[in-house]
C-alpha cells in the first residue's frame, strides 16, 4: 500500500528559447530519493515536459491525497512565473494541501519569498536534508515542524525550523523510476547522439563572487566514485546511452574521486563520451597530486571540459571576480586540455560592476586567442546578471542596480538579457557573435 503522497513540481523554464537540451530536474529526484526512502509516495511534475494542462488533470486525479505541494524555483528564466501559475491552479483547489517551496531562489531570499500569498512554507537549504522531516511532521505533532531544518512557514503564526546546514546528505543513486528518462536524452552534437544530463555533487569549494555556490558556504557534497559508476553502468545499458554530460558546479573538487571514475569506466568497459566541469586551478593541482590524470580522462572517453574563465583581463580576474589564477595561467591549462585532444568549452562574462571597455575588450581579444588551440576550443559569453546572495550583487547595487523586491518582478529576470544601467542591446549582440559552440555530429563512442 502507497505511504502518504507528495507532489513535487519543476516550473518551466523558458529564458533560452532556442536551447534544446532539457534540465533534468535533479533537484526533485534528491528530494523524491529522501522521500521515498522513508516511505512517501512520490510523483514529480515537469513543466518542462508537460504542459498546464498536464497539471490540471495531475491535480484532479491526486491532489486529494497528496499531504504537500513541493515547488522547486530559481531566479531568472521564467520559472519563478511558472511556478506562481502552477501555485494559483492547486490554489483553486478546494482540497488544496500546504504549498512548499525551494531551490537556489528561496535560498538567498527566503523572507521575501515567503511574503508571497501563494506560498505556504519555505525549506531554506539543501531540501534533501528537510523534506522528509517536513512531510512527517505535517503527519503528526504539530511541535515537529520546530524540529525542520531550515523551514519557514505560516500556520496559525510563524513557524521556524532548525538551521538547516548547507552540506547535503551523501548523495546516492537516483530515483530514475520517478521519471520517463528517455524523454530526457538528447543529440548533443558535442558529446554523442544519446547523451543525458546528470548532476553528481553539490557546492564549490571556489569563491567566484557572482557565482550562487558560495550559499554552501565552501561545503561540498558528492556521490563516491563506485556508486557514481553503478548508477552510469545502469543508465547506460538500460537506455543506450552514448554520452553523459555533468552539470556539477566543478566535477574535479576531488581529484581522487575524478580519477576513480575515469579509470571505473575504462575497467568496466563502460564505452561512452563524456563531458564535465573543471575549475582551472584543479588542472594546477592535478599536476602535483594526479599527473596522469588528463590522459585517463582522454582514454576513459572524455570529450569535453567546461571552464569558467570569466574574463581576459588580470584585473577583473584578481579585484573582481577573485579566479585565484592569470590569464596566463589559464591558457596553459588549455593548451594541456587541448593538447590531450579534449575540446574546451569556455566561458566569459563581460559587463562586471567596475569593469571597463578596455577590460571588455580584453576578454574578446583572449577569446580569439584560445580559439587558435586545436580541437578548436567552445566559448560562450554571457553578460553579467546580478544574482542574490552574491557579493557582486551588493557591488551591482552600488553601481545603480535596482533589483526586483518579489516574486512577479523577478519572474521577469532574464539573466540572457541586460539587467543594468551599465550594459545594453548591444553588450548582449556582441556577447551573441563571441559564442561559438559545436554544431557538427557528435561522434559515437
Amino acid at each position: 500500500m502507497p505511504g502518504p503522497l507528495i507532489i513535487l513540481a519543476y516550473p518551466k523554464i523558458d529564458h533560452e528559447k532556442d536551447y534544446v537540451y532539457f534540465w533534468t530536474p535533479f533537484s526533485l529526484l534528491m528530494l523524491g530519493k529522501a522521500l521515498l526512502d522513508t516511505g512517501f509516495e512520490v510523483i514529480i511534475f515537469d513543466g518542462n515536459q508537460a504542459s498546464i494542462d498536464d497539471w490540471e488533470r495531475l491535480l484532479s486525479a491526486h491532489i486529494e491525497r497528496a499531504i504537500a505541494i513541493g515547488i522547486s524555483i530559481m531566479t531568472g528564466g521564467g520559472q519563478i512565473g511558472h511556478a506562481l501559475e502552477l501555485a494559483v491552479r492547486a490554489k483553486g483547489r478546494p482540497c488544496c494541501p500546504p504549498i512548499v517551496y525551494g531551490g537556489p531562489h528561496v535560498n538567498v531570499l527566503p523572507g521575501e519569498t515567503l511574503k508571497h500569498p501563494l506560498v505556504d512554507a519555505i525549506l531554506q537549504g539543501p531540501g534533501q536534508n528537510s523534506i522528509a522531516p517536513f512531510a512527517r511532521a505535517l503527519q503528526g505533532d504539530p511541535e515537529l515542524l520546530l524540529q525542520v531544518p531550515g523551514l519557514r512557514m505560516r500556520r496559525g503564526g510563524m513557524v521556524s525550523g532548525q538551521k538547516n546546514t548547507p552540506r547535503a546528505e551523501q548523495l546516492g543513486r537516483y530515483p530514475w523510476e520517478l521519471l520517463d528518462v528517455e524523454r530526457y536524452v538528447r543529440d548533443d552534437p558535442g558529446i554523442a547522439p544519446r547523451t543525458l544530463n546528470y548532476v553528481s555533487s553539490q557546492g564549490c569549494v571556489y569563491k567566484c563572487r557572482f557565482c550562487y555556490e558560495l550559499t554552501y558556504e565552501g561545503k561540498y557534497s558528492a556521490m563516491p566514485a563506485g556508486r557514481l559508476l553503478d548508477d552510469v553502468q545502469d543508465l547506460h545499458g538500460r537506455f543506450h546511452l552514448s554520452g553523459l554530460k555533468f552539470y556539477d558546479a566543478d566535477w574535479f573538487i576531488n581529484l581522487r574521486r575524478s580519477a576513480e571514475f575515469a579509470d571505473g569506466l575504462i575497467e568496466r568497459g563502460i564505452r561512452i563520451s563524456w563531458a564535465a566541469s573543471i575549475n582551472p586551478n584543479d588542472v594546477l593541482k592535478a599536476r602535483k597530486h594526479q599527473p596522469n590524470l588528463m590522459k585517463l580522462l582522454a582514454d576513459s572517453g572524455c570529450s569535453r571540459l567546461l571552464m569558467g574563465v570569466e574574463s581576459g583581463s588580470d584585473r577583473v580576474l584578481s579585484e573582481i571576480v577573485e579566479k585565484d589564477i592569470s590569464t596566463d595561467g589559464i591558457l596553459d591549462v588549455a593548451q594541456e586540455i587541448a593538447s590531450y585532444g579534449i575540446r574546451g568549452s569556455y566561458t566569459f562574462i563581460v559587463g562586471f560592476p567596475g569593469e571597463s571597455e578596455a577590460e571588455e575588450a580584453a576578454t574578446y581579444r583572449f577569446i580569439d586567442r584560445l580559439r587558435r588551440l586545436t580541437p578548436t576550443p567552445e566559448t560562450r559569453v554571457h553578460v553579467f546578471a546580478p544574482y542574490p546572495g552574491t557579493p557582486l550583487y551588493e557591488r551591482a547595487i552600488q553601481h545603480g542596480f535596482c533589483p526586483p523586491d518579489d516574486l512577479e518582478g523577478w519572474s521577469n529576470y532574464d539573466y540572457y538579457r541586460s539587467q543594468t544601467p551599465w550594459t545594453n542591446d548591444a553588450t548582449v549582440s556582441r556577447a551573441k557573435a563571441h559564442t561559438q559552440m559545436v554544431l557538427h555530429p557528435a561522434n559515437t563512442r
